[in-house]
């Protein structure tokens, strides 16, 4: 064998060792990753993450997983996509929130005029949506964010809906048959399987083993099933408790990693009692219990009833004055009470401009982070600025700097203006304009804010609020002259990028 030979198959060798190292140091860096982002576990009345207790205070985001509204005619928009994803957990990072939960998976419903969602069909489930769900979970980790995912909702709201339309993919019409009936348990039991068992189609990773969730919840406020419906509750609390103790248990069969949520409907009593069931849920709001109900005993009841035996999670609380909303963050974290998420937040539209959503036909909208002068009349900045300081008080670190805005905006003609989809983090933009894409820039506009709309009840379900709105006309321009325009986002930490140079003639 020459030498040239010996030399060229021990670099052949040298190269391999090299590329198994790599490999090698790659798994044993995720499998760090994993061990300093462990699944989150329960240990009596107390949530942990590794050998620290976990505790949290964030905002809920009920469309992260399916925008509800401004869905455009070709319903391209109702699964958020990577840059909405982002913005979301992005604003709950820097709000100092370390879980959020999202709202119920949808089902199908003609009333909805095809829209897509979840479950779309008896036993037949839309990849489509999962893929939205996979994106949420396979991001999380980058912004340390655990995710709360309740399975179905009691209610029928529209394009979610519930209980009574899974019920009707079975076949099955009559009031409960979602409770009772064994054939519609059995699909209900398939639709947990599929997602249960379901493997990431980003990360590649088992939902199962995932450390990005949180826990399961059984669905949405269960008690609202014969509250809404006048029915009995002495009647239908037993009813709504054995299906709850019968998918507990199933669900823990094909699960037993993840903490499981209590969904409503149970009594107290039973839910402690429950083996499955790990975290005890509330939902406090001042609007719904009545104006001049305080939410801080309340709170204070449920805490004490739990002691010793399971945490206590306040995962919607909200629609309540500033100072009940003070005195209730208080409590919270200066009691055992795990966590709370104030109802809610969402986020940019990929398009341009914002989601919105009124709350109850309330003076209360959805909140946009970090608060803009078309939410003063919900104190939304003051809201805002008052969860993030909470959120760092309760984890016990001192309140950082504002981060500069996140990605750069990116700017759009639109009708015979400007649109642009914002950067996260942005209190402001500046407009420039240059007749040259090589500059010299000039400021045309400073302060300009994307979240417009005060009047959200009359706007969010009307047809304009399917399409971005126009945030800026240059009444200056020469209409013979070509110019460039260029955009960035502003707050008290710093600028953005500039987004993308936009040519109009």
């Amino acid at each position: 064998m020459s030498m040239r030979t010996l030399l060229r198959n021990g670099l052949l060798v040298l190269g391999m060792i090299f590329s198994l190292n790599v490999l090698a140091n790659d798994k044993c860096s995720s499998d760090s990753n994993d061990k300093d982002w462990p699944i989150i576990v329960r240990k009596g009345d107390k949530l942990y993450e590794g050998d620290k207790v976990f505790r949290f205070l964030s905002f809920a985001v009920p469309n992260i997983q399916q925008n509800e509204s401004q869905i455009r005619t070709d319903r391209t928009n109702r699964f958020p996509d990577e840059y909405e994803v982002r913005d979301i957990l992005d604003a709950l990072q820097r709000l100092g929130g370390r879980a959020t939960r999202t709202f119920s998976l949808s089902i199908l419903s003609p009333e909805d005029d095809n829209m897509p969602v979840y479950v779309q069909g008896k036993r037949d489930y839309n990849e489509e949506a999962f893929q939205c769900l996979d994106r949420i979970l396979a991001y999380a980790p980058e912004y340390d964010v655990r995710i709360i995912i309740p399975f179905i909702a009691s209610q029928r709201f529209g394009g979610i809906r519930g209980v009574d339309e899974f019920a009707a993919l079975s076949g099955k019409a009559e009031v409960g048959a979602f409770w009772t009936d064994p054939e519609v348990k059995a699909d209900f039991k398939h639709f947990l399987s599929f997602i249960l068992n379901r493997t990431n189609t980003i990360t590649g990773k088992p939902y199962k083993t995932d450390p990005a969730i949180l826990g399961w919840q059984f669905g949405n406020e269960f008690d609202s099933y014969y509250g809404d419906r006048r029915l009995p509750g002495n009647e239908w609390r037993p009813i709504i408790t054995a299906w709850c103790q019968e998918m507990g248990a199933f669900i823990k069969q094909n699960d037993p990693n993840h903490l499981l949520f209590d969904g409503g409907g149970m009594t107290r009593q039973a839910v402690l009692a429950d083996p499955n069931i790990d975290v005890v849920s509330d939902h406090l709001y001042e609007y719904w219990s009545g104006m001049g109900t305080q939410l801080s005993p309340i709170a204070l009841r449920s805490i004490e009833e739990c002691k010793g035996i399971k945490p206590l999670v306040i995962d919607e609380f909200g629609l309540c004055t500033m100072d009940n909303l003070k005195t209730l963050l208080e409590t919270i974290r200066e009691t055992d009470i795990t966590g709370g998420l104030l109802w809610s937040v969402r986020g940019h539209r990929r398009d341009g401009g914002w989601y919105y959503h009124n709350e109850g036909g309330t003076s209360v909208n959805s909140f946009h982070y970090p608060g803009f002068s078309a939410g003063r009349v919900y104190d939304e900045k003051r809201t805002l600025d008052l969860m993030r300081t909470e959120a760092y008080l309760l984890k016990g670190e001192a309140l950082p700097a504002i981060k500069a805005p996140s990605q750069a905006p990116v700017l759009f003609a639109h009708k015979d203006g400007f649109t642009w989809r914002g950067s996260t983090g942005a209190s402001y933009y500046v407009i420039e304009r240059s007749e040259s894409p090589e500059g010299q820039w000039k400021v045309l506009a400073t302060g300009l804010e994307d979240s417009v709309i005060a009047d959200v009840i009359a706007f969010e379900y009307s047809p304009e609020a399917a399409e971005p709105l126009v945030f800026y006309h240059d009444e200056t321009k020469d209409k013979n002259k070509k110019y460039y325009y260029r955009l960035k986002g502003v707050n008290e930490g710093g600028s953005s990028e500039y987004s993308n140079i936009l040519a109009q003639e």
